[in-house]
């Protein structure tokens, strides 16, 4: 920082949108008059890989002039004209973003009609209950995303998946093939008796359940926690184009892969 310039001066021309270099630079072209870029860099512990961008934002707002010659030079505008055409910049933007909200956004405010009404909500509380109940609740199709597949998910929920082939509710699961570990032989065997169960050579992007294609949850953790706590942040999706992205991207994921057999996966 050059001596004798108040702080406040820094941070009024970074307000503006000026980044730290670029605040340096100016304030060093204003108290040492016209400079080259090295000379600049030199004063201003600039690295000189990033003078020439620095001055060219600060003559592109400007700000600064170039002197032609070898090397190039340049200078600083007045002050004063400086603070006007900053005003004029600011004035500028504030009517964009007026008009941006008054003509463009305001006519839609209060048409609550046209769209749904909180589609994304934060599920808290007693998670693993309300995800029974949602399982439960099902009467057409249950999809499940499995970004890590866990041994224990499946014997948590199978109970509730096996009242679901009561009622002839059709179960897909998907895998992610390259986090996929069988252990339990006879847990892969209750699943595979009951769900179509298939897997995907390609990352799937989180673990999440697809209810009757109408609901779905999203677990936005690094890895499916059977016990889920509030921080994991577990998603309930209803809005009705995203769920027919989730529809979408099942199908294109569930055509990439493969039925699932215990003789191949098993250890």
């Amino acid at each position: 920082m050059i001596k004798n310039i108040p702080q406040e001066v820094y941070s009024a021309l970074k307000e503006f949108g000026l980044t730290d270099y670029e605040t340096r630079a100016f304030i060093a072209l204003i108290t040492s008059g016209v400079s080259s870029a090295k000379q600049l860099s030199e004063k201003t512990k600039i690295p000189y890989s990033r003078i020439y961008d620095v001055l060219v934002n600060l003559e592109n707002i400007g700000w600064v002039n170039v002197i032609s010659g070898r090397p190039m030079k340049y200078r600083a505008e007045r002050p004063a004209k400086v603070a006007k055409l900053a005003k004029k910049q600011i004035e500028e933007k504030y009517s964009r973003i007026e008009t941006a909200l008054v003509e463009k956004l305001e006519p839609l405010f209060g048409h609550e009609d046209a769209v749904d009404s909180t589609p994304i909500w934060i599920l808290n509380g007693d998670v693993e209950n309300k995800v029974k109940d949602m399982i439960t609740n099902c009467e057409q199709s249950l999809i499940i995303f499995l970004k890590n597949p866990s041994e224990e998910f499946f014997d948590h929920y199978f109970d509730e998946f096996l009242d679901l082939t009561e009622k002839n509710v059709d179960i897909k699961i998907v895998i992610n093939g390259h986090k996929l570990e069988v252990e339990e032989k006879n847990t892969w065997r209750k699943i595979s008796s009951i769900a179509e169960v298939q897997v995907v050579n390609k990352h799937i992007m989180f673990d999440s359940m697809l209810f009757d294609k109408k609901e779905m949850i999203i677990f936005l953790t690094s890895f499916f926690k059977i016990r889920v706590k509030e921080e994991n942040m577990v998603f309930l999706i209803t809005e009705k184009q995203l769920i027919n992205y989730a529809k979408g991207y099942f199908k294109m994921v569930w055509s990439a892969g493969e039925k699932f057999s215990l003789k191949e996966h098993a250890k």
